[in-house]
């Protein structure tokens, strides 16, 4: 018995640790008003966009506020007054036909809350972790994360 008491220690602290480690993460928060600026083709000033993907099939689209640093090769710019980025909005919008996953709208919010940007994707959740000096490290689509509603 007494050999179980370390073990147990061991694991607390190992899920204390774990649950720090988390909150480093920032979320995607559902937003409609995000949704319908994408299906509008509407930019939103200040922003920076990219897509994750190939221009083909994209797989999400992104819009970076301007006080924040896109720290990946993953994405890839492209600029909100071509007609390619219309035609990645329309392509990210067919993601959905003929299911019942159709694209969102999001808010990316860093670990404290603030603005960092907008999503637009048929996947729900990503991996977003940001530095103090306003890069962003990691932004990620976790496709795990498929199933759900958006009320408009």
């Amino acid at each position: 018995m007494v050999g179980l008491f370390p073990v147990i220690f061991l694991f607390s602290i190992m899920f204390a640790f774990s649950g720090c480690s988390m909150s480093n993460y920032g979320k995607l928060k559902s937003e409609p008003g995000v949704t319908q600026a994408f299906e509008a083709h509407r930019i939103l000033p200040g922003h920076k966009y990219y897509y994750w993907g190939t221009n083909s099939r994209p797989v999400a689209i992104a819009g970076i506020n301007e006080s924040y640093t896109l720290n990946s090769k993953l994405w890839l710019p492209i600029e909100p007054k071509s007609e390619d980025f219309r035609t990645l909005i329309d392509r990210v919008s067919l993601q959905g036909s003929g299911s019942s996953t159709q694209p969102w709208g999001f808010n990316i919010l860093d670990k404290s809350g603030n603005d960092v940007g907008v999503w637009y994707s048929a996947i729900r959740a990503a991996a977003v972790e940001t530095d103090e000096g306003g890069r962003i490290i990691t932004l990620s689509p976790i496709r795990a994360v498929t199933q759900g509603n958006q009320k408009r």
